[in-house]
């Protein structure tokens, strides 16, 4: 069982020290060092952080991290890391307005961020190194959709999904 945090919306406004976004990180006891590291990572490039746990590494269950982070999310992006990448994501695709991805390269990541318009990146720590696991963060953060406009075929597309 994952440790309970507080809601970001309890936060107050002194606990939001950076300019930049507040990302949601967690993952489970075979994602706890790359977590840490990107979380690190986050921070000194400016990010406010919210880890939604595993706070250690003791075994946990993939599915109750990915729910909490999604449950917690409000609009926000997301990064779940686990073994695979796999079960994460299959956990965090379940919810409505998701669009989580396992993305192995940068170039997939940018792809997927701007045709899929992901809002949660799932990475496999034990398929991804660390060096390449901080690109692909980072290629996450910084590319913008192609479908923020509503008429785009993009928007269109993710409207498809979204809408059963």
């Amino acid at each position: 069982m994952i440790d309970t945090i507080p809601d970001i919306h309890t936060l107050t406004p002194q606990q939001h020290i950076n300019k930049k976004e507040v990302i949601l990180i967690g993952s489970d006891h075979r994602g706890y060092d790359l977590k840490i590291l990107i979380r690190e990572h986050l921070v000194k490039e400016g990010y406010d952080v919210m880890d939604v746990g595993t706070h250690n590494k003791d075994r946990c269950d993939y599915p109750d991290v990915a729910k909490q982070l999604v449950k917690t999310m409000d609009h926000k992006k997301g990064i779940l890391i686990c073994g695979s990448g796999f079960g994460m994501s299959i956990t965090a695709n379940r919810m409505k307005g998701i669009h989580a991805v396992v993305p192995r390269t940068v170039e997939e990541c940018r792809t997927a961020r701007q045709h899929g318009n992901v809002n949660v990146l799932c990475i496999g720590n034990d398929f991804t190194s660390d060096v390449e696991s901080v690109k692909i963060v980072d290629t996450f953060l910084n590319t913008d959709s192609f479908a923020t406009d509503e008429d785009s075929r993009y928007s269109q597309r993710i409207r498809m999904i979204d809408d059963e």
